[in-house]
């Protein structure tokens, strides 16, 4: 109705609300495929728990602690003595050298499965193999002067399982699951204990564990390392109870797979802890309570792994730093909790993520996003360090980044996306400086109501009725297409709004929505640009003698802002200013002026030339002076 200006906003779906609520969908549904995902992929999720972790070990590889003495059979040491396999005897004389230097505990990383290669066994079908002496003898008698553990390997072939330490159970039955083999391949010969020396590769063949119990053929064998801290601790038997084995004072938690993850050293400290046989040999060392491994390390001989620090590592290295995790006591572990805690902190953080994206600035966004992972790393990575607790510090962050990401992104292109509608919603209405400010400020969406100073213009073009009567819908659709293109041009150049056409009539607001400096005097200026524009329209043959426009203006107080329900918002201004406007265009023909203003208007801008009109009345005001302005020339 006539005193109502109602400007209609963006569509219900396009408002900040609704963008959030996209942004959230986006989000929660990105989270919920990275959680299906994951469901689907866990050994993708291990390897880049464990890669993380192995970086980490990586970064914090601790040198040799000196409890433990390595003597590698080298290149070298093989081009002196002999190729690999040895003839016991040979062997025998290493040991008898070692065993000389009264070592604590020696440890053969070597599997010595079947009789002495070079003795009369495995060599009866050559002829005068029969009479060579056996060595199996010699280096039992050797074994017998030392401490020492021998290494088997595990088999896929069931045959009877030697001699093994005893294994004492208390409490109820550790949930554990062992490495599983059919049989063991070992040695005949007997020594103070016997392990399994069976190293395990996982993603890419890294070697990060050893076994600490192994099940053959549902016997329960020691690992090596095990076997030998054993020894070492001066206990007879293994023990298990409330989940962990103890080995005299250690205990180590048995864990899902009774394994040990090792703290791999750094390799160039290796020569602070290891000889070559040959220097071991060749001069007398102290190596009176140290626990010395020997095995091979020459690549032609060796098994050569990958671990966390280094892609060339020798068994007897590894399982050196296998004893060395257990006698400094600094274990890796990863307790049965932790994938609860780390679902539900990954959660907690995602969500909170999606919440900030979807409702805070994108730099709020992306600095919560990428803070939350690093947060949760370090705090992950202190746990590790300082507890030993190898908590995930990968995966959770990912999800985060995922879920932050991804929402920020949906929020970014909505809130892109609702800028855009803006602008071709509000670009009929007002100039292009008002819709970039509009849509550089989301928040104006919504506009509070407000008293403000406004200058109300209203058009109409004089005697349409008569000319919409005689001409086609379709002829005077694009007359009116042309005029309102004009109409608006000049509106927007003077820095008014269109508030909306109704028929052949045009409803325009200066200094609405936002501030317009001298918007009486701009609203002046378009009115008689618009009486000017009119007559050169009309005068165009293409537009059949439509166009001459009549202006009625008036300057008020008037009160303005976003009115409606729920999501549906129009922006309305009403009061005296805008019903005189209405009037006084209508008033204009029976006055014969196609321009006239109210005593508001003219008060306000005393300078300009204007013409009294008289006093004439209108519904609702009375009499109410008038005024009118001569056209442009």
């Amino acid at each position: 109705m006539v005193g109502i200006a109602t400007f209609p906003r963006c569509k219900p779906w396009l408002n900040p609300m609704q963008v959030e609520r996209a942004a959230l969908r986006v989000g929660c549904a990105a989270l919920l495929l990275a959680g299906a995902v994951g469901l689907a992929m866990p050994e993708r999720l291990r390897d880049l728990r464990e890669a993380a972790l192995d970086a980490g070990l990586a970064a914090t590889a601790a040198a040799p602690t000196g409890q433990v003495q390595v003597i590698e059979i080298t290149a070298q040491d093989l081009a002196q003595l002999g190729r690999w396999p040895w003839p016991r005897t040979r062997l025998a004389r290493v040991v008898d050298q070692i065993a000389d230097q009264s070592p604590g505990v020696l440890g053969l990383d070597l599997v010595l499965s079947g009789p002495d290669p070079a003795g009369p066994l495995a060599l009866a079908d050559v002829p005068g193999g029969a009479g060579l002496p056996d060595g199996d003898g010699a280096l039992q008698t050797a074994l017998s002067r030392v401490p020492t553990v021998l290494a088997a390997a595990l088999s896929d072939q069931a045959g009877p399982v030697p001699p093994l330490a005893p294994l004492l159970s208390s409490g109820p039955p550790a949930p554990t699951q062992p490495w599983f083999a059919n049989g063991l391949e070992a040695s005949s010969l007997t020594a103070a204990g016997l392990g399994v020396s069976a190293l395990r590769g996982e993603a890419q063949g890294r070697v990060r564990r050893v076994p600490l119990l192994v099940l053959a053929d549902q016997i329960v064998a020691p690992g090596f390392a095990a076997e030998i801290m054993r020894l070492s601790q001066g206990a007879s038997a293994l023990r298990i109870g409330q989940g962990r084995l103890m080995l005299g004072t250690v205990a180590l938690p048995l864990g899902d797979q009774a394994d040990l993850r090792i703290r791999p050293s750094d390799p160039a400290h290796w020569q602070d802890r290891t000889l070559s046989l040959a220097e071991a040999l060749s001069q007398d060392h102290d190596l009176s309570t140290k626990i010395v491994l020997l095995g091979l390390s020459a690549p032609q001989a060796a098994s050569l792994r990958q671990t966390a620090v280094t892609p060339l590592a020798p068994s007897v290295q590894i399982q050196a730093d296998a004893i060395e995790t257990m006698l400094s006591g600094r274990l890796l572990l990863r307790p049965a909790w932790a994938a609860w805690a780390e679902i539900a902190v990954a959660l907690l953080m995602a969500l909170l993520a999606l919440w900030v994206a979807a409702t805070g600035s994108a730099t709020k966004s992306i600095t919560v996003t990428l803070a939350l992972p690093v947060l949760w790393a370090t705090t992950a990575t202190a746990l590790w360090l300082r507890a030993g607790l190898a908590l995930d510090p990968v995966n959770p962050a990912l999800l985060v980044l995922i879920a932050g990401l991804t929402t920020t992104a949906a929020a970014m292109l909505a809130a892109r996306r609702h800028a855009q509608v803006l602008r071709r919603r509000f670009e009929r209405h007002l100039s292009p400086a008002v819709v970039a400010h509009i849509a550089a400020h989301p928040s104006l969406s919504r506009i509070p109501g407000e008293a403000r100073e406004i200058t109300a213009l209203f058009t109409d073009i004089a005697g349409f009725s008569p000319y919409a009567d005689a001409l086609s819908p379709a002829d005077l659709i694009a007359i009116l297409d042309r005029y309102f293109a004009g109409l608006t041009r000049i509106v927007h150049a003077h820095g008014g709004m269109v508030d909306k056409f109704v028929g052949d009539a045009a409803h325009v607001l200066f200094n609405a929505p936002f501030d317009l400096p001298d918007h009486r005097a701009r609203a002046v200026q378009a009115g008689l640009a618009l009486q000017t524009y009119g007559v050169e329209f009309a005068a165009d043959p293409a537009n059949q003698g439509l166009g001459i426009t009549r202006v009625g203006m008036e300057c008020g107080v008037l009160v303005v802002g976003d009115v409606g329900a729920g999501e549906k918002l129009d922006y309305t201004a009403h009061g005296r200013a805008m019903n005189i406007a209405a009037r006084l265009e209508q008033a204009g023909k029976s006055l014969g002026v196609t321009l006239l203003a109210g005593p508001a208007l003219r008060a306000a801008l005393p300078a300009l030339p204007w013409q009294s009109t008289g006093e004439i009345e209108l519904r609702g005001f009375g009499k109410v002076a008038t005024y009118t302005l001569p056209p442009i020339r």
